[in-house]
């Protein structure tokens, strides 16, 4: 018997191969072409700048807890940098009746006032006081000098006081200071009238100060008042403080 032979291969089994091999090709290149497209955009998204993120509110008492710990205990901020001296004024308590108490407060504002004008100076009054007290307030005080105002009459010193009441013209301004933390007695300072002048000076010259009507005193009292004022500039020479101009 002779063997059967396979017949060759028709020309449509092959346009049938080559046709798969093209769609499994255009399935691979769409697929590549898809992945790539997808990487591109990823790319370009990663370009893109990152938003900045807000940041978490601060802990208003961990910040408070945080800003009282770095600063030494004990310290004192001064409310000016300019101030050099701190003082804290007492009028002496020692109530003498021949001397009038409308004295007493001429001297006591009068020398409030003018240490009030210097930038120099930090001033509190603190009412009235005797040596004892004035000395305990100063012990307490970390850096403030305790000055004790005291009035009286020039001839008190020698013992003899007027019997009625004392002519303001002859009283005098003493002034004892005390020094902060150990109370201990810095100076004394005694404070004459001199001849009042109703000037004050600009520019070297002199010229009047005009008075209203409602605050008129006794020529007397206004020379009592420049001797608070002179006690008060002398004061601050003792702190090398330059006292400030008349106004």
């Amino acid at each position: 018997m002779s063997k059967l032979s396979h017949p060759p291969q028709s020309g449509a089994t092959n346009a049938r191969r080559i046709f798969s091999a093209v769609l499994l090709l255009s399935f691979v290149l769409c697929s590549w072409l898809q992945g790539f497209g997808v990487n591109a955009q990823s790319g370009r998204r990663r370009a893109e700048p990152a938003r900045p993120s807000s940041p978490p509110p601060a802990d208003t008492a961990t910040q408070g807890e945080s800003e009282s710990e770095s600063k030494p205990r004990g310290s004192a901020t001064k409310p000016n940098a300019s101030v050099l001296v701190n003082f804290v004024v007492m009028e002496d308590d020692n109530m003498i009746v021949s001397i009038p108490y409308g004295a007493r407060e001429i001297v006591n504002e009068g020398f409030l006032r003018r240490l009030k004008q210097s930038r120099a100076v930090a001033v509190e009054g603190a009412g009235k006081a005797g040596r004892k007290e004035a000395r305990d307030r100063a012990k307490k005080e970390k850096d403030a000098f305790v000055v004790l105002l005291q009035v009286e009459e020039d001839a008190a010193s020698s013992g003899q006081q007027s019997i009625g009441r004392a002519d303001t013209r002859t009283l005098v301004i003493n002034i004892h200071v005390y020094a902060p933390v150990t109370g201990d007695l810095k100076f004394t300072d005694r404070v004459w009238q001199r001849p009042y002048r109703q000037t004050a000076t600009i520019g070297g010259v002199r010229v009047p100060v005009p008075v209203s009507r409602r605050s008129e005193r006794f020529p007397s009292e206004y020379q009592l008042e420049q001797a608070s004022r002179d006690a008060a500039d002398r004061l601050m020479s003792r702190f090398n403080v330059i006292p400030p101009p008349e106004n």
